[in-house]
C-alpha cells in the first residue's frame, strides 16, 4: 500500500510541475506577442489560469481570427494556424488602470505552439 501511495503522490505531482510549465509558457508567449506586436505600452496586470475549452465553433474561431487582424491595440498580428484539434487552451490576459481595466483573451493549439486567436 505504502507504495502505490507514493506513486500516486509522485505522478500528481508531476501532474502540478506540468501544468505550471504550460501555464509559464503560455505567459510568456502572450508576453513576447504583446512585446512585438501591441501599438502602444500595455502594462499587463494579471493572467487567469491555463484553460482548456471544445465550445468554440470554427466560424467563432475565424471571425476572432479576423478581428485580431484589426485590433487596434496590435500592429503585424501573425496568427498560427487552426489545428485539427476540437481541443484548444486559453488564457486571459488584463491589463491597465485599476479604474479602466481591460483584458484580451489569447487562445492556443493544443501543444501551445501557436497564438491562434484573440478576442
Amino acid at each position: 500500500m505504502k507504495i502505490s501511495r507514493a506513486y500516486i503522490s509522485i505522478g500528481v505531482a508531476m501532474l502540478l510541475l506540468a501544468s505550471c510549465g504550460q501555464q509559464y509558457a503560455a505567459k510568456q508567449k502572450v508576453k513576447d506577442f504583446v512585446k512585438m506586436h501591441a501599438t502602444e505600452e500595455i502594462d499587463i496586470t494579471s493572467f487567469s489560469d491555463l484553460d482548456s475549452t471544445r465550445v468554440i465553433s470554427d466560424s467563432l474561431l475565424q471571425v476572432m481570427r479576423k478581428n485580431a487582424l484589426s485590433d487596434p491595440l496590435f500592429k503585424d498580428v501573425r496568427l498560427g494556424d487552426v489545428p485539427k484539434s476540437s481541443t484548444l487552451l486559453y488564457i486571459r490576459m488584463r491589463y491597465g488602470e485599476d479604474s479602466l481595466m481591460q483584458s484580451k483573451t489569447f487562445y492556443f493549439d493544443h501543444d501551445l505552439n501557436e497564438i491562434i486567436a484573440i478576442k
